[in-house]
């Protein structure tokens, strides 16, 4: 029987990952997750139905934030050993300047992230794979719908070149010797705009490459963690899943 896998969350707090992890926990997997705020994480782990027991059972966390190379150090194990898997849900909030300029609270978040993870990961000796939770619109192929253009032109630009960065932060790793790379492979998911709400279930996701991607004007955090919780987490095996090495557009 297929053992599974450890999985190691950062931004766990944020929709998409946390929507993951609840899953995982729920299911029985054993995960960690940094959180600056552990307290915060438990809540909202709780108000998606997560059990006290297997918060308790499954879920370690590290308290810390993700320029703490210690720290993130020490997520990427469980019970002295690396994790197999993981899940970077990293992203800032929005905010606006002059009123009407876009931008982040921290612009550089998602780069400087996968920085540190991959720091970190480097001295595992098994080494992990990674799924980075990136977003439509930064495509060479129309990835958006048309009348979405001019929002992700203005209202996405800031975050969106932070996710190019980190994007290709991941896919220069795996250029590297296979000695030398941090990670033992990479999938990219690109969730069209997100939005909160129960979602649409797995049957009504639509899935999309780099080079044929899936159209659409939105999806819910919660379905990109239910996707990637039965795509990528729940299957046989870890290594055999069809996604590695791409980056799969999603939207409803």
């Amino acid at each position: 029987m297929q053992q599974q896998p450890t999985v190691a969350f950062f931004g766990a707090t944020g929709g998409c990952a946390n929507a993951c992890l609840a899953l995982a926990l729920q299911a029985g997997y054993h995960c960690s997750a940094l959180a600056r705020t552990p307290s915060k994480l438990h809540n909202l782990l709780q108000q998606l139905n997560v059990p006290e027991s297997a918060i308790a059972k499954y879920l370690t966390v590290t308290e810390g934030d993700i320029y703490d190379h210690e720290a993130v150090q020490k997520t990427l194990y469980l019970d002295g050993r690396p994790v197999d898997l993981i899940v970077s849900g990293l992203g800032g909030k929005p905010r606006f300047e002059y009123g009407i300029k876009a931008t982040l609270d921290n612009p550089t978040i998602c780069q400087d992230g996968v920085r540190t993870i991959l720091s970190a990961a480097r001295s595992c000796p098994q080494k992990p794979r990674i799924v980075i939770i990136s977003t439509t619109g930064l495509s060479d192929t129309r990835d958006v719908p048309l009348l979405m253009l001019p929002l992700y032109h203005w209202l996405l630009k800031v975050p969106h070149e932070d996710k190019k960065v980190m994007e290709k932060l991941v896919e220069t790793e795996m250029q590297k010797p296979e000695e030398e790379r941090a990670i033992d492979g990479y999938l990219m998911v690109r969730p069209s705009l997100l939005v909160n709400g129960d979602g649409d279930g797995l049957s009504k996701i639509k899935t999309g490459t780099d080079e044929k991607p899936a159209v659409g004007y939105y999806i819910s955090r919660r379905d990109v963690g239910l996707w990637i919780f039965e795509r990528i987490i729940h299957q046989a095996s870890l290594t055999e899943g069809q996604y590695w090495g791409q980056k799969v557009s999603l939207t409803v």
